[in-house]
Formats: structure tokens, C-alpha cells, sequence
């Protein structure tokens, strides 16, 4: 293996950087947002909500997320349900909605595994001092609940940020696509491959990181 090529390679592959960590940053926000909403309809008394969720997760958790993604580019625009006929979405807004919904399917199971953690005294105590739901829920049980999310949902967005590279297969120029451009005009597929590792190392990195900080920031002991 040239080691020349390697290091040649990896500014050329890193313009793609920012399309993979863009893609991961909104996968990540509108995932987790939807993975809150989710894990707490898992946990309402209200059965519709429930089922509603679980169903979410067995779907999405059960099928490939290339197929969502096929889905979400190919399909959508085909789509006709009553007033809508069809949703032509953006290579890049495919793989977002994509991984968007991947991304709320498995975390929803890391925040909802959480906030059952937590000690149920600590429900009934508030409830004993006449606390709302609402309110002992946002300033007790997800704040502990945190400490647990921590670990699986920081893994769950390497593994995120490693399945961006899935987007390359409707065309959004990520690191992978570039990649591929590279060693299909010079067949230094070695050399390039090399590189592109080298970087979703080098990304997958900054997650550790930050574990590592918020255990410590939370006081977490593992």
C-alpha cells in the first residue's frame, strides 16, 4: 500500500465531510426529537399512543434502512394517497427522512429503557407531593434517566454517522460517493479505502469524546 496516495486522498474525500456530518446532525435532532415523543408514548396510559408506538418501532427497527431509503427517494414520488399525489424529495432530504426515522425508531427504545431505569420511588414520592406527571417527569425521572441514555444512544449515533454512507446510493455527495469517484478513475482502490476509514475513524472519534465527557459531566460510572 502506498502510503502517499492514503494521505493524497484524504482532503479530496473530506470535501464530503461536511455533507456526511450534515447529514448526521439532522438525522440526530429530528431522530432524538421523535424518539422523545415515542418513548413517551410507550410509557402513556393512553393505549392508542402505545400501541401506536410499539408498532413504530417493530416496523422501523425490522426493516433495512436501505430499504427506507429506497423508499423515501424512489417510492414517495409514486405515492398517491388522496390529496397527495406523490412526494419528489432532494437526494439529500431522502436520506435525511430516512435516517431520520431509523435514527427515532432506535432511539426511542434508549430513552424509554432510561426512564424505566429509574427508581419507581421516585415516581410515587412526587406524586405524593402532589407533583404533576408532566412536571415530575421533566425535573426528576428524565434527568436521572439521562445518566442510563448515555452509552447506547452515543453508540447509536456512530452507528448513525457510519450509515450515512448508505446515502451514496442516491447520489448525495458524502464521503463515500467521493470515494468512489476517486478510485473508479484510478483504480487505487486500497489506498482510497484506506482514507475514507481513516476519516469515519477520525469522526466516529468526536463521539467517543464526548461520551466520555458527558459520563463524567453526569458523573456516570461504568
Amino acid at each position: 500500500m502506498d502510503l502517499d496516495l492514503v494521505w493524497e486522498a484524504i482532503p479530496l474525500i473530506w470535501k464530503g465531510a461536511s455533507t456526511t456530518a450534515s447529514l448526521t446532525a439532522w438525522a440526530l435532532v429530528l431522530g432524538t426529537i421523535g424518539a422523545l415523543i415515542l418513548a413517551l408514548m410507550r410509557l402513556s396510559s393512553i393505549k392508542p399512543f402505545r400501541w401506536f408506538a410499539a408498532g413504530f418501532g417493530w416496523l422501523f427497527r425490522g426493516i433495512p434502512l436501505l430499504i427506507l431509503l429506497f423508499f423515501a427517494f424512489f417510492a414517495l414520488p409514486d405515492l398517491n394517497i388522496g390529496i397527495v399525489d406523490g412526494i419528489l424529495l432532494e437526494p439529500f432530504q431522502a436520506a435525511v427522512v430516512a435516517l431520520s426515522i431509523w435514527t427515532a425508531a432506535y432511539q426511542a427504545e434508549v430513552i424509554r429503557s432510561g426512564i424505566i431505569a429509574v427508581d419507581p420511588g421516585q415516581a410515587e414520592a412526587s406524586e405524593a407531593l402532589g407533583m404533576a406527571k408532566a412536571r415530575y417527569m421533566r425535573r426528576i425521572i428524565i434527568p436521572q434517566g439521562v445518566r442510563i441514555m448515555i452509552p447506547p444512544y452515543t453508540s447509536n449515533a456512530m452507528t448513525l454517522l457510519k450509515q450515512t454512507s448508505l446515502a451514496t446510493l442516491v447520489t448525495v455527495p458524502e464521503m463515500t460517493l467521493l470515494t468512489q469517484r476517486l478510485f473508479s478513475n484510478d483504480f487505487q482502490f486500497r489506498e482510497r479505502i484506506a482514507a475514507l476509514a481513516l476519516l469515519y475513524l477520525a469522526m466516529t472519534t468526536v463521539f467517543v469524546v464526548i461520551q466520555q465527557v458527558t459520563e463524567r459531566t453526569f458523573r456516570l460510572k461504568v
